[in-house]
């Protein structure tokens, strides 16, 4: 009777045992999957669409960005800094001034290029080029801000903004932040004209302004990840 009891007491504790650690480990995950998201700072850049197809009139907005600073630290702080204006010795990097140099119809909108222009420059705060810090974050929406290269590990100052999910581009490009609004400019800048053969934009499209806001960090939905609207925060 007593080893009978004492059987009982051992499945009772295996069983919260399993309980609680299938309890932990899901706990654990959702920790994971929330930092996954965490928006540290958020940078803004004003752009002009010169001459605007159909309109002819300059065209002026605003996309503000999300910054992952928890999940990719050494690339959100290569790209704050050259939002600010990097100066060190010889070195001057901003985005302030340079154009966007691709538009791929419904894929991206590439920009950054603060050293020719053209989509041929890269120079980053920590040299010419630095490595692929990770790929935890996917392309999973449209708005998706990541790091534009010519191979492994030559991340420097351009990047570019998905106007879709584009999930193939997963480990091959560094995710650092997401749009969080200027949708429906980033969908002007989709229909401007560009080059066939180098997807130039055929009218000047120049960032203006920008800079970064320093903001209490917080989170955002897997929805708001993945959707391809503005992000309407609520204090």
């Amino acid at each position: 009777m007593k080893s009978n009891a004492i059987a009982l007491l051992m499945v009772v504790l295996l069983a919260v045992g399993i309980l609680g650690a299938k309890k932990d480990r899901k706990g654990s995950d959702d920790a994971v999957a929330k930092s996954n998201y965490t928006v540290t700072d958020e940078a803004w850049f004003d752009l002009t669409i010169y001459d605007f197809p159909e309109k002819d009139e300059d065209l002026k907005g605003t996309l503000r960005i999300g910054l992952f600073g928890k999940m990719a630290p050494m690339t959100v702080m290569n790209f704050k800094e050259i939002t600010k204006g990097f100066n060190r010795g010889n070195i001057k990097l901003k985005y302030k001034g340079s154009p966007v140099h691709k538009v791929v119809r419904d894929f991206i909108i590439q920009m950054g290029d603060v050293i020719h222009g053209n989509g041929s420059g890269i120079k980053s705060i920590y040299g010419d080029k630095f490595v692929d810090e990770n790929f935890n974050l996917s392309h999973r929406g449209g708005g998706t801000v990541s790091m534009a290269n010519l191979g492994p590990d030559t991340n420097g100052c351009q990047f570019f903004i998905t106007m879709s999910k584009s999930r193939w581009l997963d480990r091959k490009h560094v995710v650092f932040g997401k749009l969080l609004e200027g949708f429906e400019f980033l969908a002007q800048m989709n229909e401007v004209p560009s080059n066939a053969r180098t997807n130039t934009p055929l009218n000047t499209i120049k960032i203006t302004d920008c800079g970064v806001d320093d903001i209490i960090a917080y989170d955002l939905t897997d929805e708001e990840y993945e959707g391809n609207t503005d992000v309407r925060k609520t204090d």
